[in-house]
This record gives C-alpha cells, sequence and structure tokens, in this order.
C-alpha cells in the first residue's frame, strides 16, 4: 500500500463526466459499417447520441457522414460526438429538426457542411441549441455520477468547465451544485471555470460572480475560452498548413480584437483566463492577447494559462515565460494523438509536447480534459514518464527528452496545480491510498493501480472494500 496526496485535476468537465457516462460509446468502434450496425440496436429511443467516434481508426479512412447516419434513421434525431468534443455528425432528422438547410448562414468560428451533415467549433451549436435540455434532476445525477468517477480514481480537486457542458442558464448549473453540496451529495472540491459568451459574461460581473464561493467546496474560477479546436478533427488553428491537407489550417474561433476585448474584460476585474489553445497560431494568439491585457492592467500577479498546448513552441513557450502565462497540460492526449501526428503536421511532430521544457519554465500543472480522455491520473502520468501512448503501444517514445519522473509528474498534478484551483497551499487531510508502490523504476506498474480509499478533508469519500 502506497499514501499519496489527493490528486488536483486543473482542467476537465464534471457535468460532462456524468452526461457521457449515459451516452451510446462508441470509442472503441473500428469502422462505419460496425457503428450503423451498432446503432440499429437502440431505435427505440427519441434521439441518439454518441460520443467517441475517431475516424483514425476507421477502415474506411474517413469521416462519418450524414448519409451514413440515414441508413440507420432518417424518423429519429442522431447526433455523434467525435472523441475530441470539437466535431460532430447529424442526419437528415436532426437537421430538420434544427431548422437548418441551404439557406442557412455559416457562423464566425466554426463551419457546417449539409452534404456532410459535419459541424466544427462554434457551429456546434446550431445543433446543441435544439436538442433535449437537461432537467435539473438530470443535472444533479449527472454530477453526482461524476463524483463517484473522480473519488474512485483518487482526485479530490478539480478545476473543472461545466456551464459549456449544455446550452442552459449558467445559473442553474451553479444552484444544482450548491444544493449538491449542501446535501453532502457532491465531495470533489470544484473551482469553476467560466465558460460564457461575452453576454453572459457580463451579466456573471454585474451579478457579483467573479471569484465568489458558492459553498466552502465550490467557488467561481477563471474566464475559460476556445481559442480553436482539435488536431484530429483538423479544426486546431496551424501557423502552417495541415501535412495531410495544404488547403487547412484549422480554425481560430475568435478574432484578434474580439479575443482581446474578452480576456480585458476579466482581467479588469481582477479575473484570470486559461484558453483552450491545441494549434500553434491559436496559442500565439492568446499568448499576444493575454500579454497586451497584462501590459495594460499592469495586473503581473495573475494566473492566467494556455489550455493543452501541445503544439506550442519553444519561442512561444518564451513569450509566456516572460509574463508568467502558464500551461495547463495533458500527456494523456499523446494516448490519441500518437498515431495521427506524422500524418497531420509531418516533420513539425518532433517539435512538438514540449510539456517538459514548459515544466522548466513555466506554472505546468496536470490534467486529463476527460471525458475526452480517461480521468485516470495514473494513465496520465504514466503516459508522462514515458512519452509512450498506451492505445497503440508498438509505436515509439514521442520525445525521450521531455519524459517526466514520478515525483515531477506528482508535484506536476499537485503542488503546481494550486494556482488553478486557487489555492496556497495543499491539504494534508485530502489523500488516498493505492494498492502496491511506485517509483522511477516500476513504470508499467502505473497501468494497473488500483485506488483504495480516497480522503476528504480527512473524511474517507470513498473505500474499495466498502
Amino acid at each position: 500500500m502506497m499514501k499519496l496526496q489527493g490528486f488536483i485535476d486543473s482542467h476537465l468537465h464534471v457535468l460532462g463526466i456524468g452526461y457521457y457516462d449515459s451516452l451510446i460509446d462508441l470509442s472503441a468502434m473500428e469502422s462505419i459499417e460496425e457503428i450503423v450496425s451498432f446503432l440499429k440496436e437502440y431505435k427505440d429511443r427519441s434521439i441518439l447520441i454518441g460520443k467517441g467516434w475517431n475516424q483514425s481508426q476507421f477502415k474506411e479512412g474517413r469521416m462519418i457522414q450524414r448519409e451514413d447516419l440515414n441508413q440507420i434513421s432518417t424518423d429519429i434525431p442522431i447526433v455523434l460526438r467525435r472523441v475530441c468534443g470539437h466535431v460532430l455528425v447529424v442526419n437528415d432528422r436532426m437537421l430538420e429538426i434544427a431548422g437548418i438547410n441551404k439557406n442557412t448562414k455559416q457562423i464566425s468560428g466554426g463551419t457546417f457542411n449539409l452534404d456532410t451533415g459535419i459541424f466544427t467549433e462554434k457551429a456546434l451549436n446550431l445543433i446543441y441549441q435544439k436538442m433535449p435540455k437537461p432537467s435539473k434532476k438530470d443535472l444533479r445525477n449527472y454530477f453526482i455520477k461524476a463524483d463517484e468517477i473522480l473519488i474512485k480514481h483518487g482526485i479530490t480537486q478539480v478545476a473543472s468547465d461545466d456551464f459549456s457542458s449544455f446550452d442552459i442558464d449558467f445559473r442553474m448549473v451553479i444552484d444544482v451544485l450548491k444544493e449538491l453540496y449542501e446535501e453532502g451529495l457532491m465531495h470533489v472540491k470544484i473551482t469553476e471555470q467560466v465558460n460564457l459568451s461575452l453576454e453572459d459574461l457580463k451579466a456573471f460581473i454585474d451579478e457579483g460572480y467573479v471569484n465568489k464561493y458558492i459553498h466552502p467546496k465550490f467557488r467561481m474560477g477563471p474566464l475559460k475560452i476556445l481559442a480553436d479546436g482539435s488536431l484530429g478533427g483538423r479544426t486546431a488553428a496551424m501557423i502552417e498548413p495541415y501535412h495531410d491537407d495544404i488547403h487547412e489550417m484549422g480554425i481560430l474561433t475568435y478574432t484578434d480584437d474580439e479575443l482581446f476585448e474578452k480576456i480585458h474584460l476579466a482581467n479588469q476585474q481582477q479575473m484570470d483566463s486559461v484558453i483552450h489553445t491545441i494549434g500553434d497560431a491559436a496559442s500565439l494568439q492568446a499568448i499576444k492577447a493575454l500579454t497586451k491585457s497584462i501590459k495594460a492592467t499592469k495586473r503581473f500577479k495573475h494566473a492566467h494559462a494556455l489550455i493543452h498546448a501541445q503544439l506550442t513552441p519553444k519561442n512561444q513557450i518564451d513569450m509566456m515565460k516572460a509574463y508568467d502565462i502558464g500551461a495547463i497540460v495533458q500527456p494523456i492526449f499523446i494516448n490519441s494523438d500518437m498515431n495521427i501526428l506524422e500524418e497531420r503536421i509531418g516533420e513539425r511532430m518532433n517539435h512538438t509536447y514540449l510539456f517538459h521544457s514548459m515544466y522548466n519554465n513555466l506554472r505546468l500543472g496536470f490534467s486529463t480534459d476527460a471525458p475526452i480522455e480517461p480521468v485516470s491520473p495514473f494513465l496520465n502520468i504514466y503516459t508522462a514518464m514515458t512519452y509512450k501512448s498506451i492505445k497503440h503501444a508498438n509505436m515509439p517514445c514521442l520525445n525521450p527528452s521531455q519524459k517526466f519522473t514520478f515525483e515531477e509528474a506528482i508535484k506536476a498534478y499537485t503542488i503546481n496545480n494550486l494556482p488553478f484551483v486557487y489555492e496556497t497551499s495543499l491539504n494534508q487531510d485530502d489523500y488516498i491510498e493505492i494498492d502496491g508502490s511506485i517509483d522511477d523504476n516500476h513504470v508499467e506498474k502505473l497501468k494497473k493501480v488500483t485506488v483504495l480509499k480516497t480522503v476528504i478533508d480527512g473524511k474517507v469519500v470513498y473505500s474499495k472494500n466498502s
């Protein structure tokens, strides 16, 4: 048995974890044909919502499309989200319900294609707005389920993006979580990453929510912004074209002025920004906007950070260091990205995932972005220590110079994450016990670790044997 500090995950989606647990899981599917056949067994539902498909593992070698889904049904609406969450595909019935046709205008920061039924980035909202909205009871169930999953994996505190999970009023999410904490049904501590439109952000500020404690275990945190998309979906914004599509450079979801306006509004209210940036064009845009706002406000003490940043190059890391911009990273993304890196970006893959370089120069914390990737801290630590994919185990180490030691990985998952959950010190009453022991010489054990007990504020909230 080994005792460890409770893990802090600095970016995931608590509500999404619970919700995803209720969806049809397509992550193991290896062909479009298999998905079509599989989903025909679910035609008794009023709407089919699936998650986790990944065209890189399809034998057809392409994304699933509208006509594929029409083979399942043209009467039941179907919405299938890609594993990254930045791309989805729908059938004709869902297009009809959403009122999307040849007269529907494209929106800035996203795309949709009527021929394929594929939607990306901000265009996803055209579909989400017309999908059934969760009830208060649904939200409660999703949060309770997510809490169970988190404590089972030894996670005691998180920074979580929950306002963007559904097209609902953010106040409803706050009210539900407040009730759950007061009823003792939530255990994991949450610092909310506030993902709101500019209009809602202004209301959030006006109503006094900035940095506010809703409950001792639940507080409002930084502004969360999505600046681009995903590598797998080719929506990550790139400085140079994609290697496998020279006409594609991804999507910046904001103009430079729009991004600065949002960041600066928050920064003027002593509210930090954490920004989803996967492509190097997105990270450069975000760094410039943050730097401009920091200079204007002279707010040099902050917890601004880039989330993901796996394609952020060395010269941009230097820019981040100059203004103390942190990084919230997910080594576990190597698990899914490994087999597409060369295809997507060619030789540039040798200069990606510079996480240890960031660790040596910036405030760097670990997270999983669950439910996009598995929530387990131990699988995340495994990829950080080996720079190898678990899913594609036959592939070589991505970048040996970037490997973490076990001690460094634990630090990135605990002490280094404190600024991102707005804490100044570790709570020694938050700890876990695991089976066996782990060190630098027994890395493979990480893939099989079992959490025996999770303790929060000195209270046992999970025990494997009870």
